[in-house]
């Protein structure tokens, strides 16, 4: 940025008539004080030229400091436009210039996090809308082939797998539309008490088909008297998400623990599987949206236990998954 001229700078020429006032004062007090006193002029003289320089010099250095302290201010300023946040601890005294210096030093830092979060959020929406156009052409093509193909003969076979992709376009967008009222911080924060046996029960009954076909087992420990204070509904959505993982994960036969108990911080949901461990390369990114694992069904679209997660988060807690000695047990934790 150009450097502003001292000599012709505003505040200069602002404190020069300053300086020319306080002379004017002097002058005419010195003047009233030799008439009065009837002595020779010349020490009245010597004193006012001595008072001239001094206010002088008073000046220079006054008005250099103020383009100092204004100048820092503008170069800060200046720096906040290309991404730049300094803080110039040399100005950091108990001036009025301090106070100015830290008060642009934290509009440099909010305007340099808020551009930060801008572009975060401009490279998720193009993310999204890419993945959400990927998971929506399959099904979307896989309906136009069925119906080009739909003949006398195959009818009813073409029309049922025509009403399943159906289902399943209607599920994906449902669960879209799920995923961008977490993103958007729109879901309902509407809370209110209720048993964790019951909002687990009920959320297990839509699963009791995937349950029986694979003969798996409910190893039930959570206490009959144990309360959240979550969105009942809401909340519901991601613990169907987590066990439907868990159970497609879990091998037949097998057994499926579900737990809940309290401590002093928050009261915790844990769901054990005794299905094979998450690779270490998927264990960070289990809960990114459309991410899917090595083990993956090749229908997974991978946004379940995202959108789990972020229920969790914005139920007040936080959904975890570790590889433990019974299988991988998934935990969500709500905090008090």
């Amino acid at each position: 940025m150009a450097k502003t001229n001292w000599w012709r700078a505003p505040e200069t020429r602002s404190a020069c008539l300053l300086g020319v006032g306080l002379l004017m004062i002097f002058g005419v007090s010195e003047a009233v004080l030799w008439w009065l006193a009837d002595t020779s002029p010349v020490p009245f003289v010597v004193l006012f030229i001595v008072a001239a320089i001094l206010t002088g010099l008073w000046i220079i250095r006054w008005s250099r400091q103020t383009m100092a302290g204004l100048q820092q201010a503008s170069d800060q300023l200046a720096a906040a436009r290309h991404g730049q946040a300094n803080y110039a601890i040399a100005l950091n005294d108990e001036g009025l210039f301090s106070q100015l210096n830290n008060q642009v030093y934290h509009y440099v830092r909010q305007t340099e996090a808020l551009r930060s979060d801008l572009q975060r959020d401009r490279d998720q929406l193009s993310q999204a809308i890419t993945d959400i156009a990927h998971q929506l052409r399959t099904p979307i093509a896989t309906i136009g082939n069925l119906s080009e193909l739909l003949a006398a003969d195959n009818v009813p076979l073409t029309k049922a797998e025509l009403i399943r992709q159906n289902d399943r376009l209607a599920q994906l967008v449902a669960q879209l539309i799920l995923l961008a009222r977490i993103d958007t911080h729109t879901l309902s924060q509407q809370k209110q008490p209720i048993l964790v046996d019951t909002l687990l029960k009920s959320s297990l009954n839509p699963l009791l088909p995937l349950i029986s076909d694979k003969n798996l087992k409910i190893a039930w420990q959570v206490p009959a008297t144990l309360q959240v204070q979550v969105n009942p509904d809401l909340f519901r959505e991601a613990v169907i998400n987590v066990l439907k993982n868990a159970s497609e994960h879990a091998p037949t036969g097998s057994t499926l623990t579900i737990a809940a108990a309290e401590t002093p911080m928050a009261v915790t949901i844990s769901l054990t599987n005794q299905g094979p461990a998450i690779a270490p390369t998927d264990l960070p990114r289990l809960f990114d949206r459309f991410y899917r694992g090595v083990h993956s069904d090749p229908n997974n679209v991978g946004i379940g236990l995202a959108i789990a997660a972020g229920i969790a988060q914005a139920s007040d807690g936080h959904l975890q998954a570790a590889n433990t000695t019974a299988g991988v047990t998934f935990t969500s934790s709500l905090y008090k």
